[in-house]
């Protein structure tokens, strides 16, 4: 066996990891076991050394340059999320938009819509949207599985293919490193927007959300759950355990303040515009760079941490100077939502962890090993969206899978002459996909906190809705080995989609109230 992987053994402890946590639902214990165990792998089967590896795999991830500053980043949004549930901001403005959102399913569309507008950045669009709208839907009794299902279907996915946001300088840097590596000259940069006809799956998880928003053709385990939020008013199930602790209810508003939408809104819009201008900041924008070269050159951890920061202080100064909260609560406030972040935290650590531990037995050299054996042109694209998807899956890192990919399915591509945009398409997407199903991803992580939403509820209802858009995107990635245009392949795809969510939620449903297009609560 090659030094660089343990074979199939390598996949054991995440697929261990993931499988513990949906059986059991201890997220915490599953992932340490899955920790453990491949530590203990590593080191010779000694289980004793195993356990003083793992430790020291945590202790690596946690103080990693970007992960501890989107560690730090997690408790500022948790202190400043504190802050504005003393202000009453947040019911405020809900109230006010309640005047405006008058259905479900405007709630589930307005959340839809909101998600892929805040485009710039994947951690801020999940943290916004799901701070903005989870009240709102709250109101309409919409799941909070659905509110993550949302949540994570919307934000990375848009992102991943906005030629304006901070995924665009990983994502082109990595194709321009291949690029040279093989020598081709051509535009990293239009190589990229050559290949976004191709993100099949990203696609259509995008249009599955507004499928599913628009007809109430809900399917498998989120049925349930929506059938259960709108004839029981629960939005969460009864053995729930959200993975954001703390809520509004939990941090009381003093009987002076006169709560104010802007107390929410004011905070909330210096996130976003402070997050662009550190984003391009950053990126050298005021250097001389334009727009897209900066924010492809930007420091994102930077960028959210300052952001987020600077969010903190503005809510401060509200409540202090015109709400007139004593610095007492103010300072209690910010305990609570420490608090609110702690599992959170806990979890994201573990969770990069794990991924570690893949890496380091070789989840991808062995993969790419297994996918080399069987690949010809045509089948190449799929061949790669696939390998891609099981990487994501037992890493529970996108980013981690494309780094991972690039250095050997592009040359692969090049050498047998396969089209390098269906394969590259096949690499980012991909990525997504396994991202989108794997428990100890961060972005499903984030999308469960920011829901406030149970991890494996979320996990349960989500991985249907993943499966049926990444089936489909294996056929069109077939489709495109052989040389059928995108611009063909897409809208049998959507059709496809289209049809099997309708029929799945014949066959797999109950008719639900009627009250989805009303204005009940």
């Amino acid at each position: 066996m090659p030094p660089e992987t343990y074979g199939l053994i390598s996949l054991f402890p995440a697929l261990l990891a993931i499988g513990l946590t949906l059986v059991t639902r201890q997220v915490l214990m599953s992932l340490f076991a899955g920790i453990w165990i491949g530590s203990t792998i590593l080191v010779g089967w000694n289980p004793a050394a195993g356990a003083a590896r793992s430790l020291q795999f945590v202790v690596d991830n946690v103080t990693a340059s970007f992960n501890v500053k989107l560690l730090l980043f997690t408790f500022l949004i948790g202190a400043m999320l504190g802050m504005i549930f003393l202000s009453g901001g947040m019911n405020a403005l809900a109230g006010r938009m309640a005047e405006r959102i008058r259905t479900r399913r405007q709630a589930a569309l307005g959340t839809s819509l909101l998600g892929m507008t805040i485009f710039v950045d994947s951690y801020a669009s999940t943290m916004i949207t799901g701070s903005v709208m989870r009240p709102i839907t709250d109101r309409f009794d919409i799941s909070r599985e659905k509110l993550a299902y949302i949540l994570d279907s919307t934000t990375s996915p848009t992102a991943s293919v906005s030629v304006v946001s901070t995924w665009l300088g990983f994502e082109v840097g990595l194709i321009a490193e291949q690029l040279s590596n093989i020598g081709v000259d051509r535009s990293a940069f239009l190589l990229f927007l050559e290949s976004i006809p191709y993100r099949f799956y990203s696609l259509l998880a995008i249009a599955l959300v507004f499928i599913l928003t628009l007809t109430q053709w809900d399917f498998g385990p989120m049925e349930g759950a929506e059938r259960r939020a709108q004839t029981e008013g629960k939005v969460l199930g009864d053995n729930a355990d959200p993975l954001m602790e703390t809520q509004e209810d939990d941090i009381d508003t003093p009987d002076h303040v006169d709560p104010r939408w802007w107390y929410f809104a004011a905070p909330i819009l210096t996130l976003v515009v402070m997050t662009g201008f550190s984003l391009y900041y950053t990126g050298g924008g005021f250097a001389g760079r334009g727009v897209t070269d900066a924010l492809a050159n930007a420091a994102t951890a930077d960028s959210i941490v300052w952001a987020s920061f600077t969010g903190c202080g503005v809510i401060l100064a509200i409540l202090a100077g015109h709400a007139r909260v004593s610095l007492e609560k103010v300072s209690d406030a910010i305990f609570e939502g420490f608090k609110m972040v702690m599992f959170p935290v806990a979890v994201l650590s573990l969770a990069w962890s794990i991924g570690a531990v893949s890496q380091t037995l070789g989840v991808g050299p062995y993969v790419v090993a297994i996918s080399e054996g069987v690949v010809t042109p045509g089948i190449l694209p799929a061949v790669i969206f696939l390998s891609a998807v099981l990487i994501s899956f037992s890493i529970g890192t996108s980013w981690g899978t494309m780094g991972i990919m690039f250095p050997v399915a592009i040359p692969l591509a090049a050498a047998i002459g396969s089209p390098l945009a269906p394969a590259i398409a096949g690499i980012l997407t991909g990525a997504l996909f396994g991202d989108h199903c794997s428990p100890i991803s961060d972005t499903t992580v984030l999308s469960s906190m920011f829901a406030a939403s149970d991890h494996v509820d979320h996990v349960n209802t989500q991985i249907p809705y993943a499966a049926l858009a990444g089936v489909v995107a294996t056929g069109l990635f077939l489709l495109a080995g052989y040389g059928v245009s995108p611009y063909i392949g897409l809208p049998i795809g959507l059709l496809a989609v289209a049809l099997s969510t309708y029929l799945l939620s014949e066959r797999m449903s109950v008719e639900l109230p009627d009250s989805y297009g009303s204005g009940a609560d």
